[in-house]
């Protein structure tokens, strides 16, 4: 995470744009008619060109001034919902071809920050600039299934994507085949927000400054790099009717340490990560496995009966707990907030049920079981079984926790020695990638909702299999899921995949993502979309 100057300045910079701050209460200053709303949420920006937003780090300052064609937000009741956003409605045509085409409507209403109105043809510049190699952005695969995209791609020409403005209110997409997550994951990503040409196109340095338009319910009006960002409220934007803050003001900090002071001096309002054990912490779940990799390729872990007794003494509610930040224990390799189909009102997750047992009222029979197979896989006595070493990225605090809480029940429940090891992510990716380990433990955090992103990698042995599993019948649900055109029947492939997967433990996934936020009480109305991402337009005083 990449944070900005020394506490000494960051807190200089953070008087001077609050001003004379007035407690807790978030009230405005500094000649403000309205709410100020202040948080800690996210790490410094270095641009705001979305094309290069790579993840949650920076996504709280896109979200506030950009918008989508659609949203995702996570109802009361857990569920995640596709709501209008740019575009007020669609419609999906199937064609002869097996291509189908999505045909936006977007509202007249919807304004960039100077005014200007929102066009169809601002998307298609976006998504077409998004594709191009020369923009490089690390978010191109994100339209991988737009028909074009690889002839755009391999040419460099991305007229060839099949986006077209069919006039300034419609915009019709074309995709080589039914995808699950078109629209909850492209439609509403930071990626594939619309561009102006006209800024983006001809303005220098137009994303390192604060005169850059936006359509969502914030533009820029005070960027200290590395500092703090200061942004306002969007008279023009479509739903303005609905944000009750005036001035949104981002401080950034050089560790969650120094963000924790700044909560703690009440220099912001909402503070984002905490840990779970934080009191008021409240948990927001993230896309997100981590899991315990096996090399089958290794003198003791191409044993099956060896995988399956290291996987039956993992304690995943313990695993979990040690990791902080409100993990919770796994209950399969897919984590929940992934698309099963688009008609499905639940998610993938929901669908597949309970694969893997957590119940802590059996686990001392599942240690039983596990010694069992150990013995039936060859390791009768006492000491038989050699030491191994488990890896791990050193860069990720919440994987090396598990890693040492996995090699302590095995200790404890095995008798088996286990070391840990932290490498950098490089030559930890080198060594699963040339099966240079016994053991790994890594999170798989992925930004398309879609099954496949953590089921497909283990089918066939190209270099993404760091499992070096071999299975010719999950070659075939995940080949065949891959080429359907039945949106219904690849999802019940991918069920079918991830069972067998866990039915042989070729891996074993510990523990489903969250991160904590903490919210002053003073505040009211911060909301979160399904990713856990802070919305902060419906921000106010509490009463």
């Amino acid at each position: 995470m990449r944070y900005g100057k020394k506490l000494v300045s960051l807190l200089l910079s953070a008087l001077v744009l609050t001003g004379a701050l007035v407690g807790c209460n978030g009230a405005q200053s500094d000649g403000t008619d309205g709410f100020t709303m202040r948080a800690c949420a996210c790490a410094s920006p270095d641009s705001l060109d979305p094309a290069f937003c790579t993840g949650q780090e920076t996504e709280p300052v896109f979200r506030a001034i950009f918008e989508n064609l659609l949203r995702l937000r996570l109802t009361e009741d857990g569920e995640r919902v596709i709501e209008p956003a740019v575009a007020k409605e669609y419609e999906v045509v199937e064609n002869f071809d097996g291509t189908v085409d999505y045909v936006f409507t977007l509202r007249s209403s919807a304004r960039w920050s100077d005014g200007t109105r929102v066009k169809a043809k601002d998307f298609v510049y976006a998504w077409r600039r998004l594709v191009n190699p020369a923009t490089q952005s690390p978010n191109a695969a994100l339209l991988s299934m737009v028909s074009g995209y690889d002839e755009a791609r391999e040419s460099g020409d991305a007229t060839q994507l099949g986006i077209v403005a069919e006039s300034d209110s419609t915009l019709r997409v074309t995709l080589d085949m039914p995808c699950a997550w078109f629209l909850s994951d492209v439609c509403t990503a930071v990626a594939t927000v619309p561009l102006r040409s006209d800024v983006a196109g001809e303005v220098p340095a137009w994303a390192s400054g604060t005169d850059m338009p936006g359509n969502g319910a914030f533009h820029p009006s005070a960027w200290a790099k590395g500092q703090s960002l200061e942004l306002r409220r969007n008279e023009h934007f479509f739903d303005a009717h609905t944000t009750t803050v005036e001035v949104l003001r981002f401080l950034f900090a050089d560790s969650v340490k120094q963000a924790g002071q700044y909560y703690e001096d009440a220099l912001v309002d909402y503070l984002l990560p905490v840990s779970a054990g934080t009191e008021g912490a409240q948990a927001l779940p993230l896309r997100e496995t981590t899991c315990v990799l096996y090399n089958h390729v290794s003198d003791v872990f191409s044993n099956k009966h060896v995988r399956r007794a290291f996987d039956l003494t993992l304690d995943r509610d313990a695993v979990a707990a040690a990791m902080g930040g409100g993990q919770t224990a796994a209950t399969g390799l897919v984590p929940y907030g992934v698309v099963n189909t688009p008609e499905d009102t639940q998610d993938f997750r929901s669908m597949g049920g309970v694969l893997i047992s957590a119940d802590p009222e059996t686990y001392a029979a599942r240690c039983a079981e596990a010694q069992t197979e150990l013995y039936t896989g060859g390791f009768w006595s006492e000491g038989a079984f050699p030491e191994v070493t488990c890896l791990y990225p050193a860069e990720h605090a919440a994987c090396a926790a598990a890693a040492r809480a996995c090699a302590k029940l095995w200790a404890e429940q095995l008798g088996i020695v286990v070391h840990t090891e932290a490498l950098a992510r490089e030559a930890f990716d080198s060594r699963l990638a040339e099966g240079e380990y016994d053991l790994a433990v890594d999170a798989f955090s992925l930004q398309a909702g879609d099954a496949m992103a953590f089921l497909g990698p283990y089918a066939g042995l190209d270099g993404a299999n760091a499992l070096h599993y071999v299975s010719k019948p999950y070659d075939l649900l995940i080949g065949v899921a891959d080429s359907s055109l039945d949106l219904a029947a690849r999802v019940a492939m991918l069920h079918d995949a991830e069972a067998l997967l866990l039915s042989e433990t070729a891996l074993s996934p510990l523990a489903f993502g969250a991160r904590c936020c903490l919210v002053r009480e003073s505040v009211t109305g911060v909301q979160h979309d399904a990713c856990g991402c802070p919305l902060f337009n419906a921000a106010a005083a509490a009463d």
